[in-house]
């Protein structure tokens, strides 16, 4: 007959996995070749974001919109293309830094944002950086472009998305709350409508 403390060893690698799977549910990496837009479809605006470099690899970004939607999780050299209603829209994302960006969008226009990386204190620090009207890396859109080889998206209904959305509602709630009128409303970064291609 078994002691309890053979059956309690013989369970350990079963109860090890499960909690291993649990932890690894983390952001979604479902990542779909996306047919790559020219242009918005009649009466929308386009969002491109660009991370054409490699630099970080596949560390995660993942980008929400206002409303606590995930909306990708953008690994380097890739692009995210977002189909908006005109008007005002939020994007949040973050690494080891938080980036609010605060758009506002006219129909039939593209809007660039850029995920740049730097030096972090102890891995890469990722961001997004809004491209304005005046911005010096304009004439570089097309070369961004060449060096995204993918554009991703994931499946908002998986499993997974829904999941990572639910669990970081509270994150998003407290990133808005000292965003916008808080602490750190000097930090949000605008699009403004003129700020198009």
């Amino acid at each position: 007959m078994k002691s309890a403390l053979q059956d309690a060893k013989s369970l350990f690698p079963i109860v090890a996995f499960a909690l291993l799977g649990a932890g690894c549910a983390g952001i979604p990496r479902t990542d779909l070749n996306a047919v790559r837009l020219s242009q918005p479809p009649p009466g929308k605006a386009l969002v491109n974001f660009h991370r054409p470099s490699g630099w970080g690899g596949n560390r995660a970004l993942p980008i929400f919109d206002g409303n606590g939607k995930m909306l990708v999780d953008l690994p380097g050299e890739a692009m995210y293309q977002k189909v908006c209603d005109p008007g005002e829209h939020v994007f949040v994302a973050w690494a080891d830094h938080v980036s609010v960006v605060q758009a506002d969008l006219a129909p039939d226009k593209i809007y660039d944002i850029v995920v740049d990386v730097s030096l972090g204190w102890v891995q890469a620090n990722i961001f997004l950086s809004p491209m304005d009207k005046n911005d010096s890396r304009r004439p570089r859109l097309a070369e961004f472009e060449r060096r995204e080889k993918r554009t991703v998206s994931i499946n908002p209904a998986s499993p997974r998305t829904v999941e990572y959305e639910a669990a970081h509602q509270q994150h998003l709630a407290e990133i808005k709350s000292d965003f916008f009128g808080g602490a750190k409303s000097d930090r949000v970064r605008h699009l403004q409508k003129d700020d198009c291609r």
